[in-house]
């Protein structure tokens, strides 16, 4: 049997996901409803095969898909042998079942299929079952719905993976954007203050050598302010980067905006959020101020974040009139962070610029 197409699966497993074992003991009742009748040669050999049979299924469940074929051949095995012993590998047979829906792919799976109702036929044939109608009927109705709940369980596991990568790529993503942020950020804080410093630093320079020393003395002095200035701007920008929680997150940039004459009536009304929520809310509401104190004409402002059950509302409004909007980086980053999450944003431009942004809260997050 090819295993070439066979699937990943993980190789830890949880004790609980073990507790369907607990079937198997039916194997054990027709040794149990005969034991007085039974010589013990096939007592001690059909608890044998028992044993055996499940510490193979337990390292099947270990083990890593592209390795199973050995494993599955192993028990087709020692059930064929074990039925000439006992009746009651029906239900062993079915727990092979759930491993060839569980493991493998559907053109694999279809192999592993023929050859367990092969083995299945050819030891009710040659262990010469005097039921062997009922024994086949039973071992191919428990088999089918094991193979049927083995089959669904592969799909949940799939899904679950898919959804696990999804997540990664959707964190690398946002990983990426954010250092895209932090560059921009830097960029324009210490762009044109850096560029403003090397500029008075050669005027007076140039002043200094044409014995204007007043003047030159006054430029010096500006590029000091303009140095304290850069420094307090990184400070407050290394703070943001440090931020965690979100209410103190809008706590600090109403701050900002009051220490910049902002008048600005603030709307919050939140509960507990989900970690991936709160860090791109926290994100989206930063990037919304920084967009208020460099464009903002007249400092008067209203910002609302209000979370309902389902989700979190956030609107920033500068009364101030907009004639053109050119979406930035800054507002193109608060679009692409609300779809991160399935949400999103819009922007208006008139009589005032409005900003609303929508992200649903999920259990998932």
């Amino acid at each position: 049997m090819s295993t070439t197409n066979t699937l990943s699966k993980p190789s830890n497993k949880k004790f609980w996901e073990y507790a369907p074992l607990i079937f198997t003991g039916f194997y054990l009742l027709p040794t149990l409803f005969n034991l007085s009748n039974l010589p013990v040669n096939t007592i001690v050999m059909s608890v044998a095969f028992y044993i055996v049979f499940i510490l193979l299924y337990i390292k099947a469940m270990h083990c890593e898909t592209k390795r199973i074929t050995t494993l599955f051949v192993i028990m087709l095995v020692v059930c064929f042998s074990a039925t000439f012993y006992t009746t009651g590998t029906s239900t062993l047979f079915g727990f092979i079942a759930f491993i060839a829906g569980e493991s493998y792919a559907k053109k694999s799976r279809l192999y592993a299929v023929f050859s367990l109702i092969f083995t299945v036929a050819l030891s009710a044939y040659l262990a010469d079952i005097a039921n062997i109608k009922y024994f086949l009927a039973g071992t191919l109705l428990i088999s089918g719905a094991l193979l049927a709940f083995g089959i669904a369980t592969q799909k949940e596991r799939l899904h679950k993976k898919r959804e696990q990568e999804s997540a990664n790529q959707l964190e690398q993503l946002a990983a990426i954007a954010e250092r895209e942020r932090i560059a921009r950020d830097l960029h324009d804080i210490l762009g044109h203050s850096l560029s403003s410093i090397a500029l008075k630093a050669e005027l007076a320079n140039k002043l200094n050598q044409g014995e204007r020393y007043e003047q030159a003395n006054n430029e010096i002095a500006q590029v000091a302010d303009l140095a304290r200035q850069l420094l307090s701007d990184v400070r407050n920008a290394v703070s943001d980067l440090k931020q965690l929680n979100l209410i103190s997150q809008i706590a600090q940039l109403k701050q900002r905006l009051i220490e910049q004459d902002f008048n600005v009536n603030f709307n919050v009304v939140l509960n507990t959020l989900p970690p991936k929520v709160e860090g791109i809310a926290g994100l989206i509401i930063k990037e919304a101020v920084t967009n208020l104190l460099r464009h903002s004409s007249n400092k008067n402002a209203e910002i609302s974040i209000e979370q309902t059950q389902h989700q979190l509302h956030i609107s920033v409004v500068d009364n101030a009139p907009c004639s053109t909007l050119n979406a930035g980086n800054g507002l193109n980053g608060i679009k692409e962070r609300a779809e991160q999450l399935n949400g999103h944003a819009a922007f208006t431009c008139g009589d005032k610029f409005t900003l609303n942004v929508m992200l649903p809260i999920s259990a998932k997050d």
